[in-house]
Formats: C-alpha cells, sequence, structure tokens
C-alpha cells in the first residue's frame, strides 16, 4: 500500500499525469501560445455566425429585459457607525455613495462606471473608508482571475495609488489609518495564504501570519466591535481564528488550536465574544465568554442551543441582542435573544412560497437588519427589522409595470424515487403552458449552496414564450440542509446525477405531457449537467454549460491550480486508488463515448484562474469529434474574462444563452 501511495503522490506532482489525450495541448497557463489562441479565436467564429443568424432573437430579448425596468425606492444602505453607504446607480453612473445617518446630503465616493471604463474587465472586491474619511481602500479584479489589486484613492486630490496585484477581495484600515490589512494570495494557485500589513506612508509591507498548510485558507472579517477583526484559517470542515486588535495591531495566538472537525466563528462586542462551535456534542452551539478569558473553552458559557432537529445557520451581534439564523433542512426561523441567553421572539424568515434571507445587515448600534424576500413571479421586496421593538415592516417593494403577476404561477413538487424526495422550484405563464412546452432546467448540486427561486425579469422573458422553467434541488446542494449536501459531494456525487435525471423524466412528463427538456448549469452545474448528459444524453434537447468544471480528475490531480487540494472533499482525492475509481465514472470529459449528444453552447472565460478555460475548451472538442450528431455544438472564449461575467456584458450573454436554447426548442 505504501508503494502505491508513493506512485500517487508523484502522479500528484504531474499536472499531465491523468491527461494523456490529444487536446492537453489546449491548456496553456501562459495564455499567450499563439495555437491555442488562433483555435480559440476560430471557434468563437462558428460560434458568432451561428450568433448572427439569432440577432433578431437577442434584440428582442435585450429591450424586453431593458424595457421591464422596476419603479422602485433606492435599495436600503449599509449602516456603519453615524452613516450609511451604498452602491448604486446615481446620475446616470454606477457609484459608491456615503451620506449621513438622516440626511439626504449625499457624497459620491467612487464613480464605478467611470473607473471601469479604464479596463476590459472590471469588477471592485470589497471598499474600505478611513476612519478620517479622507482616503478610500478598495480591491480590484481587472482581469477577470480573482486577483486583486489594491487601489487607495485620496478623496480630496482624487489622486490614485495602487499598491499590488496579488491580494483577495479583503481588506482593512488600522484604527490611526496608517495600515491596511490584506489577505496575500499565493501566485500560482491562488490560495489565500498571508495576513500583510501596509504602510500607508511608505507603501512598504509586513507579513503578519502565514498559513502553511497547503490545503487551508486564510480570510478576515470584521468584528461587531470594530476596533478588531478576526482572522481565520480554515480548511473544509475544521478552523482556527485570531484577533487582530486594529488599535494596537496586535495579532492574538490562535483562540484554540486546529482540530480536524472542530470549527469555531467569533465575533465580539461589549468586550465579550460570542462564539458560534461544534466543539461539544457535535452539534453547533452558540457560547458568549469576556474577553479576556477566550483563550480558555472551560469558560465558554452555553447562549443559545438549538434543538436536535434545528442547526445555527448564522448570527448577527446587536446592542439590543444576538439574532441567530437556525434551519431545520425545510425552514429558516429568526431567534432574537438577550445576552443572558433569553429568547426574546422568534419568527419564520419567510412564508411559503417564497425565498428570503437576512441583508444588508446595520452595525451593532443601529440594531437594524433587512429580510429580502421573492419568488420566481414575485418582485423582490425588502423588509426592514427593528430589533429592539422586534418590529418587521416592509421597507419597499420592487414594482414592474409591464409584468402582471396574474399571469404567472410557480409551484414546488416533489419526485420521489427510491425512497429520496427531490423538490424542483418551477413557473410558467399560465395561458401559454401547453402539453409540449419546452423545459428550461437549471442545476448546481455542490458545496451545499442552495439555488434560490430568484425573481429575475430575464426569467420572465422565456416564460412569456411558453418556457417551464425550473431547478432542480439536487443533493449536493444545500437546499434540504447538511445531510443533503453530504449525500451528493465527494463519493457521492453520482447521487447529484441521478436527481437531476430523475428531475429531467419528471419534468419530461409534467402534467402528462411531452416536454422537450433544455438544461443550463455553470461553474460545478455544469459538472451536473455533462455527467447527466453523458449517462442519458437523449433524455435532453440541448443544454447550456458556462465556466463548466469538466475535466475533473485532471484538474483534481493538480495542486498549481487553484484550490485543487481544499476541495478533495468535495470532487474526490485521486491520489487514493478508491477514491480515484469512484472519480472516473462520474468525470465528463473521461466518460465522453459515441453516443448521440445533444445541442451544446459552452462559454468560458479565458482568464477564469478557479475552472481553467482549457477545461470547457477540451470538453466541447472532445465531444464534437465523438458525438454522432452534428450539433450544433458551439464554444464561446471570452477573451476579457474569468469565472465570473463582466457586469457590462453580463445581459448581453445572458441573451445569447437563451435565444441558443430557445432557437432550438422552435426547431
Amino acid at each position: 500500500m505504501k508503494i502505491l501511495n508513493v506512485l500517487y503522490c508523484l502522479l500528484l506532482l504531474t499536472p499531465s499525469a491523468f491527461a494523456q489525450d490529444n487536446l492537453q495541448w489546449l491548456r496553456d497557463d501562459s495564455r499567450t501560445d499563439a495555437h491555442v489562441l488562433n483555435y480559440l479565436t476560430h471557434e468563437n467564429k462558428i460560434t458568432n455566425t451561428f450568433k448572427t443568424a439569432l440577432k433578431p432573437q437577442i434584440s428582442q430579448l435585450m429591450n424586453e429585459w431593458k424595457t421591464n425596468q422596476p419603479i422602485k425606492s433606492q435599495k436600503p444602505w449599509y449602516i456603519i457607525g453615524n452613516s450609511e453607504f451604498t452602491i448604486t446607480q446615481y446620475n446616470g453612473s454606477r457609484q459608491l455613495l456615503s451620506r449621513p445617518l438622516g440626511s439626504q446630503k449625499i457624497t459620491v465616493l467612487l464613480n464605478i462606471s467611470e473607473r471601469s471604463h479604464q479596463f476590459d474587465y472590471y469588477q471592485v472586491g470589497r471598499w474600505a473608508l478611513s476612519h478620517n474619511q479622507k482616503k478610500l481602500a478598495i480591491t480590484e479584479d481587472i482581469t477577470g482571475a480573482e486577483q486583486y489589486q489594491v487601489t487607495i484613492i485620496d478623496l480630496k486630490t482624487n489622486a490614485i495609488t495602487t499598491l499590488n496585484h496579488d491580494f483577495d477581495s479583503s481588506i482593512a484600515w488600522s484604527k490611526d489609518d496608517s495600515y491596511l490589512y490584506a489577505i496575500k494570495q499565493e501566485k500560482q494557485t491562488l490560495r489565500p495564504f498571508e495576513l500583510i500589513q501596509i504602510n500607508i506612508n511608505n507603501s512598504k509591507t509586513k507579513s503578519m501570519l502565514k498559513e502553511e498548510e497547503k490545503n487551508w485558507l486564510l480570510s478576515f472579517y470584521q468584528a461587531s466591535d470594530r476596533n478588531y477583526i478576526l482572522v481565520q484559517s480554515n480548511d473544509d470542515n475544521s478552523s482556527e481564528q485570531r484577533i487582530l486588535n486594529l488599535t494596537n495591531n496586535r495579532l492574538s495566538f490562535a483562540i484554540k488550536k486546529r482540530v480536524k472537525h472542530i470549527e469555531y466563528y467569533i465575533d465580539i462586542a461589549n468586550n465579550n465574544a460570542v462564539i458560534n462551535s461544534n466543539l461539544k456534542d457535535n452539534q453547533f452551539i452558540l457560547y458568549t465568554v469576556p474577553l479576556t478569558k477566550i483563550a480558555n473553552s472551560h469558560h465558554w458559557k452555553v447562549l443559545f442551543r438549538p434543538s436536535t432537529d434545528h442547526q445555527i445557520k448564522d448570527f448577527y451581534l446587536f446592542s439590543s441582542g444576538p439574532v441567530v439564523s437556525i434551519n431545520n433542512g425545510k425552514k429558516t426561523q429568526l431567534v432574537y435573544l438577550n445576552y443572558s441567553g433569553n429568547i426574546r421572539h422568534h419568527a419564520p424568515l419567510t412564508t411559503s412560497g417564497q425565498v428570503a434571507w437576512v441583508s444588508r445587515i446595520g452595525d451593532f448600534e443601529s440594531n437594524t437588519f433587512y429580510i429580502r424576500s421573492m419568488s420566481m413571479i414575485q418582485a423582490p421586496t425588502w423588509d426592514k427589522v427593528n430589533t429592539t421593538t422586534l418590529e418587521q415592516t416592509v421597507y419597499l417593494q420592487d414594482n414592474y409595470p409591464e409584468i402582471k403577476n396574474a399571469y404567472y404561477a410557480t409551484e414546488q413538487i416533489t419526485v420521489i424515487n427510491n425512497g429520496i424526495k427531490l423538490p424542483i422550484t418551477l413557473a410558467y405563464r399560465k395561458d401559454k403552458i401547453t402539453p409540449s412546452s419546452p423545459v428550461f432546467l437549471y442545476g448546481y448540486g455542490a458545496y451545499g449552496v442552495t439555488m434560490k427561486p430568484y425573481f429575475m425579469p430575464q426569467i420572465i422573458s422565456l416564460l412569456d414564450r411558453g418556457v417551464i422553467y425550473a431547478i432542480a434541488h439536487v443533493r449536493g446542494g444545500g437546499y434540504n440542509g447538511e445531510s443533503w449536501y453530504n449525500a451528493g459531494r465527494g463519493l457521492n456525487r453520482q447521487h447529484a446525477t441521478t436527481d437531476f435525471l430523475n428531475a429531467a423524466k419528471a419534468m419530461q412528463h409534467y402534467r402528462n405531457g411531452e416536454h422537450p427538456i433544455y438544461a443550463l448549469g455553470s461553474s460545478a452545474g455544469g459538472t451536473l449537467i455533462a455527467t447527466a448528459i453523458n449517462q442519458q444524453p437523449n433524455l435532453f434537447q440541448g443544454a447550456t454549460l458556462n465556466v463548466p468544471f469538466v475535466d475533473v480528475i485532471n484538474s483534481m490531480s493538480d495542486p498549481s491550480l487553484p484550490l485543487t487540494l481544499q476541495q478533495y472533499s468535495e470532487w474526490g482525492n485521486p491520489t487514493i486508488p478508491q477514491e480515484l475509481t469512484i472519480m472516473k465514472k462520474t468525470d465528463p470529459y473521461l466518460n465522453i463515448t459515441k453516443q448521440t449528444y445533444p445541442p451544446l453552447l459552452v462559454q468560458i472565460g479565458f482568464h477564469d484562474r478557479r475552472v481553467p478555460y482549457w477545461e470547457g475548451a477540451k470538453y466541447l472538442t472532445k465531444l464534437r469529434s465523438t458525438s454522432t450528431s452534428n450539433g450544433p455544438y458551439l464554444l464561446s472564449t471570452h477573451f476579457n474574462q474569468g469565472h465570473s461575467t463582466d457586469r457590462r456584458d453580463a445581459l448581453t450573454q445572458q441573451a445569447f444563452e437563451y435565444a441558443f436554447l430557445l432557437s432550438l426548442a422552435t426547431n
């Protein structure tokens, strides 16, 4: 066994070890190889020819989305101290704004639209205003590679200083505004691993902490007491935290040394810490402890213990008391406490048929947060919650004058197969649905992420064309809690695919109809869709994959790629023979075989470091040459993007995606 492990470790250190195929030449880490660039450009020409034929449909969709603009009040502003902040459209541009609490006197901190014009791709990561309000620090991604540069803007002179290009998005000021704190990334893997102190006066940097374990990540977040930030190291099921005092710029030792499968998450207020941890009884419990005694867990006092059928999802501290979000796998409740642990109030987060989440949280003294709720056919609503009086009132609701809510319906059905109850949320237009209406079936199924049934006017345009839009809440996602996630991740990945196939079959015969099925998936959702298509290609009449993770074994065998070492529990570890055997059964790229594949559109970001561009390029190229059908099989490379779509191009790309599937549905 030791010999086998050595062999597989050697394979792990060789990125191309599993990639013994004739398409590995498409991988170019430098992104400068002329042969690769020419190939991708040629593929774009083929795709653009197809796209040109769809131009009327794309233009019609875009015009509808521009017409369906909501009438709404301005979204709630973030409350920090005596000021509040927002990023919104203002005077025709997307801008970062501030104003004093209770005042309408607006100050423009950053014209994001104007700044973005300097770059082919632009995304603001985080922003932080200095305590004297003279300087604004922002992190900016200017390539789409999710590598951020730290930029400081002098708000009086508008002078701009760019400090570095190798950080993640987090940023914080020291209390005296002499230092900035940021997290440095490893250049090749992009692993956030080092806490850096930046001296504002001379731009010199100092390393405060390095995370040496390659499968652990470093991050930080602001405490409710804004004199502190919490610096966190974690892998997929363990955590270790330190406290950075922003007044004296000292970093503490680890509060509790890392232990496998033990997690703890701290917040600080009133010289006390509140900690959410599974330290005891394998259950997350909320503890409280004086800050001076935090290092000794014997002093941790239980503040709130949920019932055994509920889990703590998150908690928020206010001067009125903590607010805890708990979930039983189906419904989320908010529990309002005082600092003695007594329950003051509890309420469901949302009503049936809706999706809702806590958003726009005010700071500790504000005693205010907002709940955002919606459904696939109900426009978003903001509710304002006063944690002192426990009042919840409607703050605003978006109104889309061109969309008549009475035309549409949404429901959730349950598909039962081998004892598994699979939820599917769907929507349709009542007067357009027929026994042959096409179904656009969306899936993700990874990382415990719940694909919420958001309201989007783009989906309304599909419903207006007779489409049934459905979301399959497969295992591997978080729709039914932690156990639902664990049942579909790692070596249980096939369960997610089985669920998606069962969802497709159920929707195929929805209301006793014969509905063609078109699948949509992005990133890990691309893994799900591609695996399902490999196993039952005749079930689908078409699909779109955006930045799809489809070359799983090759990528999980290469530790030079971002996040590989941190995601073995999510996708499997190919250095372990038994796990590799299971991974081989579902790997989308490996399992392309000679059969009739449905038409496909694959869109990739050239600067994508999370899912490198060559995954989608290799997949589409191999599938096209192997399929017994003529497709079409289209590859679209966005040379100015990474894993995320540039906001300026997002609607155009979505319109093409929908037009592609609609063209298949009407043929």
